[in-house]
């Protein structure tokens, strides 16, 4: 192609220093003539304009730089043609869009000179360090985040010379959306766009957090991310590229650095590295403000947790030294270690003035202390809690505490310190019952609610469903409850006497629409019978007809038994009254009749001998209804203690068979005892064994019609020995056997009774059994065909020399010449005098009082031998009273009796607390009183000699 040249041009160009000069030199250099077309450009303007030796004379030199710039550059060309030189100025063009100091110059007549000098990298650092100090500025002042980050997007924008829009975009805390930080030249609808953006590779942004790559994504000609770059597209957008934003170490990524740019475009390898140095810095930045808002956090919770510590700790002290409970802590060695206000209150002292004690320090009775120091050793070995309740004396008088040692555990495993808490339980007794109460009533709904069962008839179907529970209880598999099941499979297991009511209350539902509330029983596969609450309400199509009926059942079985169960004890209740006021009153008769025979003279002196008889009769009759009474109560309530040793068992029997004896003549029966000649030893209390046989054998001998057949055998099997008592008597019927043990069973109506009893005899026969580890079975072919009890009881190997009967007093003392005063103290008069009487006629000097005052006034003029002390006693009772009695000098070797009715073990113990040598339970046996009279007559003697 010829070249286009001018005279002024040629003599430039042609000139050879100006050519090795113009040549080698590392700024372009183009030549335009005054039309503006270039007429040289050496090989560097060659290389940045992407220009070919044949295009040199071809184009203008305003077509090599951006539109936006002419303008200013025409100017500048301007000036130059008219000699002038302008100032250099900064633009960025070229193949490579780096960063130029254009100058424009003349040259010659007619010859314009443009000189570049490429200054790219010293203006990316500028932007680079600009950038990263006015960020890191921004971010130690405390600005928020996304005003520091705005400050590195705007570097990279003007690295690209504002031609692309810049974002940061954070990956949030739980790792799946990416939300926009910083955008400040991005239109809202595209910041919009990026908020919340899923971290997937259905995006460019999600792929290059994804793969930790960059991504580069030119909009018209990629196939992948279509709605990505549909929604870019419709903003005019082109190009996008993005970079992920590592952590210091590149081990998470933090979120993404991307371009958006309205023309096709890549960014240059040199604003890539401007990107890498500003996605550090932003990395930096990020990781730092991640840190401050984690300390912030955390700050935020100690203060908080600090908040609530000292919250709890005043709540606590608050509350420790508020609550009504007494709370303490012990030491190791079982010293009070801590005790708060109420405890303190209640010993009487100060913080001072107990701290550091252990109870006997303190006050405690001895036995007291000593029983919280074997606890207190019990916890540390165990390093469990253990809880008791003890009577205590504190400032508000004797009261019941319930207590219970915690042990506090060390983080080396072991027991550090002992933590307790004690409450007045002395109204526990109303409280206990109380949650009794609520405890069933929880159980009950509890119950209910895991019988709870849901049904749903699909009326025009005919098809039952219910769920798994409902529908074992109508016998149906788990299929076919889930599947369905026609009606008539679960009306089949109604009871018969059931049905016609059942189909009549669904009747009535479906053409009324009332509720339906049932219940009914239903039969089981067993055998067994289960009752059953059901209600429901039809469900009607849009045409008025019954679609469904759906309802929910609950299995009460358990209730209804427990009704039954009550009906029952409220009628053996009944009659046990009833029998009881008849038993009560059986002895009164023959008293009263002996009482007129005493008293009258018109009967012989055998008439007035057997009367007497008649008497102790009776009254040994009511004292053993009585005795039972008390017994069956202690059993009930755990407090029956029994004193077990290795007995002849063949004595026992003996010895019932003896007191049962009378009434065998009586009703001329006849006695079968198999003998044994070798002694049998049980472990066991002989006074509750001889009950026991006492007890079965008076059953036999009373329900057994006169002239019967009694028979007693014994045979030991497998280390064990099982004594049957048999009769031909009346019986008892197949349905009541199971029940003849219960308490106040009877097996005829109570006032029917014509043998007497209160139906308590075989309850303690059973009770006092199992106490021995033995067991009791009973047996009969129904009435009038006898009855056969069989009680086993394990033999015992270890057997002592001594004997099993208990001894008695062999010789009591004949009346010495002086008489043995006797102290008689009881608000029953008639009971006090004649035991005085009985006392004087075994030459005893007596003195009867009614009160403790009397008492008190007697013993100044009367030094007894013995006291008799009625507890009850109105204004002081008898352990007041012999406590007060025991502080006299003169009564210091009187021996003690504590005579009541109250025989339970704590009463026996609260006698020996207040002083008491004996404990008697009345009405008083002589044979127990005699020995005691015996002790005081000798203990004078010694005294006397």
């Amino acid at each position: 192609m010829p070249e286009r040249t001018c005279e002024a041009a040629s003599s430039i160009t042609n000139d050879i220093p100006f050519q090795a000069l113009i040549e080698n030199i590392t700024d372009s250099v183009i030549l335009a003539d005054v039309k503006g077309d270039v007429i040289y450009a050496n090989p560097k303007a060659h290389e940045i304009c992407g220009l070919h030796k044949s295009e040199n004379f071809h184009c203008s030199i305003f077509s090599l730089f951006p539109e936006a710039q002419v303008p200013n550059i025409n100017r500048l060309f301007e000036h130059a043609l008219k000699q002038e030189l302008g100032e250099p100025i900064e633009i960025r063009f070229g193949v490579d869009h780096s960063w130029f100091k254009l100058t424009v110059f003349p040259v010659a007549a007619g010859v314009v000179g443009f000189s570049f000098h490429d200054f790219s990298i010293k203006r990316r650092l500028q932007i680079i360090s600009q950038s990263q100090r006015d960020a890191m500025r921004l971010a130690l002042s405390g600005a928020k985040l996304e005003e520091v980050l705005t400050v590195l997007v705007n570097g990279v924008e003007k690295v690209t010379d504002f031609q692309s829009v810049s974002g940061i975009s954070l990956i949030s805390e739980d790792g799946l959306s990416l939300t926009c930080a910083a955008a400040p030249s991005m239109p809202r609808e595209t910041r919009q766009y990026f908020d919340n953006m899923t971290i997937d590779e259905q995006t460019p942004l999600g792929k290059c957090c994804q793969t930790r790559d960059v991504v580069s994504v030119h909009i018209d000609s990629t196939p992948d991310y279509n709605d990505f770059c549909l929604s870019t597209q419709a903003l005019g957008l082109q190009s996008f590229w993005c970079r992920p934003i590592l952590s210091a170490e590149s081990r998470t990524v933090l979120g993404t650095f991307c371009l958006f740019h309205r023309e096709r475009f890549t960014p240059s390898a040199d604003d890539i590295d401007v990107i890498n140095a500003l996605s550090k810095a932003a990395a930096i930045i990020i990781e730092r403000n991640n840190e401050n808002r984690a300390r912030r956090v955390a700050e935020s919770a100690l203060l908080e947790n600090i908040e609530s510590f000292n919250k709890q700790r005043r709540l606590y002290e608050t509350a420790l030294s508020n609550t009504p409970d007494l709370l303490y802590i012990f030491d190791l060695e079982g010293n009070f270690t801590y005790a708060n206000n109420a405890l303190l209150q209640m010993w009487g002292m100060s913080w001072d003035e107990a701290i550091g004690k252990n109870c006997l320090e303190l006050g405690y009775e001895p036995w007291h202390a000593e029983m919280h120091m074997r606890e207190i050793r019990q916890v540390i070995e165990t390093k469990q809690p253990i809880r008791s309740d003890v009577p205590f004396n504190g400032t508000n008088g004797r009261r019941i505490y319930d207590y219970i040692f915690v042990p506090v555990i060390g983080e080396d495993g072991n027991v550090e310190a002992i933590a307790g808490s004690t409450r007045d339980v002395t109204e526990r007794k109303h409280a206990e019952e109380m949650a009794k109460r609520a405890e069933s009533r929880r159980r009950l709904a509890l119950e209910a609610s895991h019988s709870f069962g849901i049904w749903d008839w699909d009326i025009k179907q005919n098809i039952v469903t219910a769920d798994e529970r409902l529908g074992e209880l109508f016998n149906l598999t788990g299929d076919e409850a889930e599947q369905g099941v026609a009606i008539e499979v679960p009306r089949q297991y109604i009871h018969p006497d059931d049905v016609d009511a059942m189909d009549a209350a669904f009747r009535e539902s479906i053409d009324s629409g009332m509720p339906f509330d049932e219940e009914y029983r239903i039969l089981q596969k067993d055998g067994t019978i289960r009752w059953a609450s059901f209600r429901g309400r039809v469900i009607y199509g849009s045409d008025g007809e019954a679609e469904r009926f759906p309802g929910v059942g609950v299995d009460i079985t358990r209730e209804r038994n427990a009704i039954e169960a009550l009906h029952e004890a409220d009628r053996r209740k009944d009659e046990f009254l009833a029998t009881l006021a008849h038993e009560l009153r059986n002895p009164l008769a023959p008293i009263r009749n002996a009482l007129e025979i005493l008293q009258s003279d018109d009967y012989s002196q055998s008439q007035k001998c057997e009367a007497f008889g008649r008497v102790g009769r009776q009254v040994s009759q009511m004292t053993r209804l009585v005795d039972d009474l008390m017994d069956v109560s202690r059993i009930t309530r755990g407090k029956i203690r029994i004193h077990r040793k290795p007995v002849n068992l063949c004595e026992i029997l003996g010895t019932a068979i003896e007191t049962i004896q009378p009434l065998i003549d009586e009703k001329q029966h006849t006695l079968l005892l198999e003998k044994v000649t070798i002694p049998i030893w049980v472990d066991g209390d002989l006074i509750r064994l001889s009950q026991i046989f006492s007890n079965i054998i008076n059953n036999a001998a009373k329900y057994t019609p006169s002239g019967g057949i009694i028979e007693v055998l014994i045979t030991t099997v497998g280390g064990k020995v099982t004594i049957t008592v048999k009769d031909n008597g009346e019986g008892i019927p197949t349905d009541k056997l199971e029940t003849v043990f219960d308490m106040f069973s009877q097996v005829e109506g109570g006032l029917e009774r014509s043998q007497g009893g209160l139906g308590i005899g075989l309850t303690l026969v059973k009770r006092l059994t199992e106490m021995h580890d033995g067991s009791v079975n009973v047996y009969s072919d129904g009435v009038g065909k006898g009855t056969k009890l069989e009680v086993t009881f394990p033999i015992s190997n270890n057997v002592s020399s001594s004997p099993s009967k208990s001894q008695k007093v062999e010789h009591i003392p004949e009346a010495p010449s002086e008489k043995l005063n006797v102290l008689i103290a009881d608000d029953n008069q008639d009971a006090a005098i004649t035991m005085g009487w009985i006392l004087e006629a075994k030459g005893c000097q007596v003195q009867v009082v009614e009160d403790g005052p009397s008492a008190l006034k007697a013993v100044e003029s009367f030094t007894p031998d013995l006291v008799m002390l009625d507890i009850g006693m109105p204004g002081m009772n008898g352990y007041d009273l012999c406590a007060a009695l025991r502080k006299k000098r003169a009564l210091a070797p009187a021996i003690f009796v504590a005579q009541t009715g109250w025989g339970q073990p704590s009463h026996i113990q609260r006698s020996k607390e207040a002083g008491f040598d004996h404990h008697l339970v009345k009405p008083l046996d002589l044979s127990d009183l005699e020995p005691i009279v015996a002790e005081a007559r000798q203990a004078k003697a010694i005294r006397r000699n």
